[in-house]
């Protein structure tokens, strides 16, 4: 069977050709944001991936999914940048000291100010934590005891409850004292 124009402009449309250009740009994209990952500089990983600004920036305007990748990659960026500088400030950086042009000795230096900033930064998140450790060391017997006790309640408000229907159904069968009851468990 021949195909007719309006097969073919069907089939045009369930299966559009791709854009020439789109395993370029697919490609430009991610060295973007792998560069971006470990930067947290976007210019430098624009530079890197042979982009022009006004492209990226068109890319992070009309492609939703872009400007999530992108907003991720710098936080992932941000997170390695902040690691690396908790290491500084907990390993120090070492600085060579000269007397009259030779080296004499090497020392570490350590980056107080931004340990402390570090420290600020993530106090809520420590003790969190510390909670959360806090709440798994608490003894297991005395939270079941509580358990037991509070499913021994329930059981009597159940057993409660049921005793009072059966009350009820049987004063509506023609009992109204609820005598059939206290026959059976006078018995």
């Amino acid at each position: 069977m021949a195909e007719t124009n309006e097969d073919m402009h069907t089939d045009t449309q369930c299966n559009p050709k791709p854009h020439p250009r789109a395993d370029y740009d697919a490609a430009r994209r991610a060295t973007f944001l792998e560069h971006l990952a470990m930067t947290s500089s976007v210019q430098k990983s624009m530079t890197v991936a042979g982009i022009a600004s006004s492209t990226l920036y068109g890319w992070k305007n009309r492609d939703p999914d872009f400007e999530v990748a992108w907003m991720k990659a710098l936080a992932e960026g941000y997170a390695l940048l902040e690691m690396e500088m908790l290491e500084r400030a907990r390993e120090g950086v070492e600085r060579k000291i000269f007397y009259h042009g030779k080296h004499v000795e090497t020392v570490r230096d350590y980056d107080h100010k931004t340990a402390l900033t570090l420290l600020r930064m993530h106090k809520e998140t420590v003790a969190l934590v510390r909670a959360a450790q806090a709440e798994l060391t608490v003894e297991e017997e005395p939270v079941r005891d509580t358990l037991d006790e509070k499913l021994k309640k329930i059981n009597v408000r159940l057993r409660a409850f049921q005793a009072e229907k059966r009350r009820q159904r049987n004063g509506s069968n023609g009992d109204p004292d609820g005598e059939r009851d206290r026959v059976i468990d006078g018995a």
